[in-house]
């Protein structure tokens, strides 16, 4: 039974490290929520640790500082630098300690773009690091046979381009890395 208890504690302590890097290297973007938590000074942590969202334009609004933390495009490991910056740069805190985490997977807002139309699967694609627009609508199970893939409609912030996808340019022209957000509308020919 000891030794039962020992794997588990392990396996647990190994899971704890396996998702503590993806939390590190996840970049920020607006609607995210963050758990802040203040180490040092110890008098303060409940006045400062919490839960906090960043807001459409890419800020946190922190206790104490008139000023807000640009947080959107930053690693988690970055915002605590730059929040433990701002504190000892506004002669509030000396030293600092400020670790930062994300929300649990259920209050995280995903990085997602929308495939639809045409498509075998249309569905939300989450969003990875450089992906282009036809690596979305491979990962939507790719075009129907009624596709017409002269006519690939993206929507970004509310202005539509027109790609047509017949052949893929070798400087990417034709295939543009997405954002998040991005609606991807496949026609149907």
């Amino acid at each position: 039974m000891k030794l039962f208890t020992t794997f588990i504690v392990a396996l647990i302590a190994l899971l704890v490290t396996l998702k503590a890097p993806a939390q590190t290297h996840a970049v920020l973007k607006p609607s995210d929520p963050v758990k802040i938590e203040l180490k040092v000074p110890a008098e303060d942590a409940a006045n400062v640790s919490s839960t906090y969202t960043v807001s459409e334009k890419g800020l946190l609004k922190m206790p104490y500082l008139d000023q807000d933390i640009q947080a959107s495009g930053l690693s988690v490991s970055e915002l605590s630098r730059r929040i433990e910056a701002a504190y000892r740069s506004a002669g509030i805190y000396s030293n600092p300690t400020v670790v930062v985490g994300l929300g649990g997977p259920a209050e995280i807002a995903p990085h997602v773009v929308t495939v639809g139309g045409e498509v075998r699967n249309p569905r939300e694609v989450p969003l990875r690091e450089k992906m282009r627009l036809y690596a979305a609508i491979m990962s939507a199970g790719g075009f129907t046979e009624f596709a017409d893939v002269r006519r690939i409609k993206l929507i970004r912030e509310s202005k539509a381009s027109v790609y047509d996808l017949r052949v893929l340019r070798e400087d990417g022209s034709n295939n543009p890395a997405l954002k998040d957000g991005d609606l991807i509308h496949v026609p149907a020919d």
